[in-house]
């Protein structure tokens, strides 16, 4: 048995977030098309003779406790199994918390995936899609590979290849609960009728099919949504629209070339806001 583990832990971006109705347990029906980013986290997981589950971060906001993703991860697995030793998970964070980028779905992805190597578990991937979605509804999406279609409540999920595409996230440096997000959010009577496979076939398609429900919600409390949106697309971006809950806003690029000559003309004017900009690529 290995004691030590070293995994990244990706982000997520939403290309398209449409709510088609309100369920009657509470959540909400979804039609929403997910991509893996290259921004990730970093988790080293350890297994330890004392028997105590103990987590550690380099961001000081990060909680470390029974409300942390990772640490109810640990506890569905341990629950499935014999195991009688501690685990020490460390989080490396650089997916900012909060964002719409589904870092603490990751994680808990990331921990199921990693504990049934390190515990010889042999779990098949179903079965941890099963477990993570008990933790959160974004949770199963981590278990695939690149890119997917997602309905329900996000957790049924079929998998599309994508082109590679590029993007530049700016992120405000404040969080936006998603409880509050969708709680706000006042279902209408519009409908979509796209086909959205017809589009994701190339950048300029994907460009055109760029939209989230949520958007109109976050951006009437909070209008640096919209200020975030127009600065990507001044310099360049094909499409901007806000990920998740947000606040994060990302634009969309044909290249790295031009992605990253967004990125180093918007950074400074980014930076004089107290916002961060990132600049990541589809991963498969």
């Amino acid at each position: 048995m290995t004691d030590d583990l070293h995994l990244e832990s990706p982000a997520k971006i939403n290309i398209r977030l449409e709510i088609l109705k309100k369920r009657e347990d509470g959540y909400h029906e979804l039609r929403t098309v997910l991509q893996k980013i290259s921004l990730h986290d970093t988790l080293l997981f350890s297994l330890k003779k004392e028997r105590r589950v103990c987590i550690t971060t380099d961001h000081p906001k990060l909680p470390v406790g029974e409300n942390n993703l990772v640490y109810k991860a640990i506890q569905s697995m341990l629950k499935e199994s014999n195991y009688q030793g501690g685990i020490h998970v460390e989080i490396e964070k650089r997916i900012p918390l909060g964002a719409g980028l589904g870092g603490g779905s990751s994680n808990a992805a990331t921990t199921l995936i990693a504990l049934n190597q390190l515990l010889e578990m042999k779990f098949p991937k179903n079965k941890l899609m099963e477990m993570g979605l008990k933790i959160g509804a974004d949770v199963p999406f981590f278990f695939l590979k690149g890119s997917a279609i997602g309905s329900g409540i996000g957790e049924r999920l079929k998998k599309r290849e994508l082109p590679i595409l590029w993007y530049v996230l700016i992120y405000p440096n404040f969080e936006v609960s998603t409880h509050w997000a969708y709680q706000n959010f006042v279902l209408t009577n519009q409908q979509f009728h796209i086909n959205l496979h017809k589009f994701l076939i190339t950048p300029e398609g994907i460009s055109r099919i760029l939209f989230n429900h949520l958007e109109e919600v976050v951006s009437g409390k909070y209008p640096e949504i919209d200020i975030m949106k127009k600065i990507l697309l001044s310099a360049g971006a094909l499409g901007a629209v806000m990920t998740g809950s947000g606040p994060t806003v990302f634009g969309l690029f044909q290249d790295d070339k031009s992605a990253t000559g967004a990125y180093k003309k918007i950074k400074n004017t980014v930076a004089r806001r107290g916002w961060t900009v990132l600049k990541a690529h589809s991963i498969t």
